[in-house]
């Protein structure tokens, strides 16, 4: 007999529970009744017990709604949006469901519960700064005015430029700046010549202690305006005249074959090459594009 009702109770997994109750009910019923003798204490109990089940059932009755309640309470649920009656059909959807079912389904919404979905952060869209074209242009045509000189121009874009350069590099090999007689003029009162300057004095005493008295000609010093504004073929000759002499200080120090003379002999023959008048014409051409004046 345990093993009968253990194998209709996993029976009953499978089984909606509107089916299932009713089963139960009819088991219920269709049991025999087992009689008995009754005594006359037993009898009175059951007379007291009948009673109380009838005066539960009216007390029941009584406590049930009129129709009236019912209505109201039709009208709460009509105005409610009908949040009941969905989850009335869910209930009746599960007396419909086995009990198998149904479990698998409460658990699986319980996970859901359990388990909220993690909301990832939106990752925010980098944007990089970008300068207007018109800026660009207008940053571009102010540093390449900034950078335009009458040496960068003529550097770049004449022979005479090269001349001026190359002369720049070498230059104490064939002018002697300051002139002599600067260099054999007294030294000033209260000032001492100041050393790698010839020319160039400090006071050391008196009231303008560190003044500097500059006594060189600044018309023959050897920089880029006093020889740029000279002729192409002056520059030649002093060029020709410094690398010759640097030839000289070359070897003796080093020897001859060395890079450097090699270099000194390239430029030697491309000086001697040079055409002095076209330029000057190529200078003067290069200067007045760029809007520039010596």
């Amino acid at each position: 007999r345990l093993n009968a009702t253990s194998m209709s109770d996993s029976s009953d997994d499978d089984v909606p529970l509107t089916s299932l109750g009713r089963r139960r009910t009819s088991r219920f019923n269709s049991k025999p009744k087992m009689a008995y003798v009754e005594s006359s204490d037993e009898a009175e109990f059951e007379d007291d017990f009948e009673e109380e089940q009838i005066q539960q059932q009216q007390q029941q009755a009584s406590d049930e709604p009129g129709d009236d309640d019912d209505n109201d309470f039709i009208d709460d649920e009509e105005e409610g949006g009908g949040g009941d009656n969905d989850d009335e059909d869910d209930d009746d959807s599960d007396d419909d469901m086995p009990i198998a079912a149904l479990k698998k389904k409460t658990a699986a919404s319980s996970k859901k519960k359990a388990t909220p979905a993690k909301k990832t952060p939106a990752k925010k869209a980098a944007t990089k700064k970008t300068t207007p074209a018109k800026k660009k242009q207008l940053i571009r045509k102010k540093s390449s005015s900034a950078s335009i000189t009458a040496s960068s121009e003529l550097y770049a874009k004449s022979d005479k430029g090269k001349l001026v350069q190359s002369l720049l590099c070498r230059w104490w090999y064939a002018i002697q700046w300051p002139e002599q007689e600067i260099l054999e003029a007294p030294v000033p009162k209260n000032c001492d010549t100041l050393p790698g300057f010839p020319g160039v004095y400090v006071c050391t005493k008196g009231e303008n202690v560190g003044k500097i008295y500059d006594h060189r000609n600044k018309n023959t010093c050897p920089n880029f305006l006093n020889f740029a504004r000279k002729s192409s073929e002056e520059l030649q000759e002093l060029l020709l005249k410094a690398i010759e002499k640097q030839r000289q200080v070359l070897i003796e120090h080093e020897g001859q074959g060395t890079d450097t003379e090699k270099g000194l002999k390239d430029l030697e023959k491309w000086t001697k090459k040079l055409n002095c008048k076209k330029a000057d014409k190529d200078a003067v051409k290069v200067l007045k594009a760029a809007g520039l004046d010596l």
